[in-house]
């Protein structure tokens, strides 16, 4: 037993200031000075100022969180509540926000509703509770008045992906009307006469401009159908039991292309065409909102528009960060960002 413990490597021994200080024969107080974003109005040279912080890095020094929450009134903390951890698209959101906030030193929680006001509340209600400094928010249906609430308590947070009709707060979100406009019009470019489009909830912001999109381009191409008729909402928790029944009605309406307005419908869907033997894009096209890896290595290849995760992450955390500091704009902002249009071999 006692030879196991020969191989077990020791923790390493936390870094302190005195550390830092004993290394540049300098004063603790100096090193706290510069540490803490304040050496210019201190006084302290640049050259002094970088060999500190070049030979924390060398050292390895890691903030204490807990004594840097009693300095600044902060905890070092944000939340992120996303809805649906296993959809590819939060997930890679959660990483991305992870990555941004490790830049500003902040440590996120994560939290997912489940696409549930409830859940949502609880989440909110448990981060504010364990003092987060703000919180990265995407909205669910029906969940207007805890967030009005939210507000109230002068927690900052970010919309993402979403916005809150109601709530007047910032929000980052992909352009989603431009997006569905473009790949309804490829699939009417491309000879398809009629297109039935897939959402899980229409309340949602971002399905709502989704569909203003795809029924714009649908009514600027003059294909004369009733569209309303070729929408189909499939609620989150029956999307097992009711998408093939609705794909099969869309089929026997005559539909010859599919626009999925996410990508966890559009993977379930061709799962469904393979096994009633339909081949795409020669008896149907498919077009999806988000890039997921499945649709890159499908076969054919998944028509697209990629959402710019990676920069609505970073402008989220951006927004975030300066509303922490009190910097914060007089009105808040919508920021609107296009994707990009992947074509691929489905339609």
């Amino acid at each position: 037993m006692l030879s196991q413990f020969k191989w077990m490597s020791m923790p390493q021994k936390q870094v302190k200031l005195i550390d830092i200080a004993n290394k540049l024969n300098v004063s603790i107080g100096l090193v706290s000075i510069v540490l803490s974003g304040k050496s210019k109005e201190r006084r302290i040279s640049d050259e002094l100022a970088a060999k500190v912080i070049e030979t924390a890095k060398a050292l390895g020094y890691r903030p204490n969180q807990l004594a840097r929450g009693l300095r600044t009134g902060k905890s070092g903390i944000i939340g992120l509540l996303v809805a649906d951890i296993s959809n590819p698209f939060f997930g890679k959101m959660a990483r991305y926000i992870e990555n941004e906030a490790a830049k500003l030193e902040y440590q996120v929680m994560f939290g997912s509703s489940d696409e549930n006001p409830e859940k949502l509340e609880n989440l909110v209600n448990m981060f504010a509770s364990r003092q987060v400094d703000g919180m990265i928010i995407v909205p669910v249906f029906q969940s207007e008045s805890f967030l009005l609430s939210l507000q109230e308590q002068s927690i900052p947070f970010v919309f993402i992906d979403r916005y809150c009709e109601g709530v007047d707060e910032d929000a980052v979100v992909s352009d989603n009307y431009l997006g569905s406009y473009q790949l309804t019009s490829l699939l009417i470019k491309k000879g398809y006469g009629k297109i039935a489009a897939f959402a899980n909830d229409l309340h949602l912001s971002n399905i709502k401009d989704r569909m203003h999109g795809y029924t714009t381009a649908l009514k600027d191409s003059g294909l004369n159908y009733p569209v309303e008729d070729f929408i189909f909402e499939v609620d989150f928790d029956q999307l097992d039991t009711r998408l093939e029944a609705m794909l099969k009605q869309a089929l026997e309406n005559g539909c010859d292309a599919f626009f999925f307005a996410n990508n966890k419908l559009g993977i379930s869907s061709l799962k469904y065409f393979d096994k009633v033997g339909l081949t795409i894009p020669e008896d149907i096209g498919i077009v999806c909102f988000d890039n997921p890896e499945a649709f890159q290595v499908a076969k054919p290849g998944i028509t697209c528009v990629e959402q710019p995760i990676e920069l609505m992450c970073a402008k989220a955390i951006n927004i975030l960060s300066r509303k922490i500091e009190g910097k914060t704009e007089s009105k808040p902002e919508r920021i609107s960002l296009p994707g990009k249009l992947i074509v691929r071999e489905s339609c």
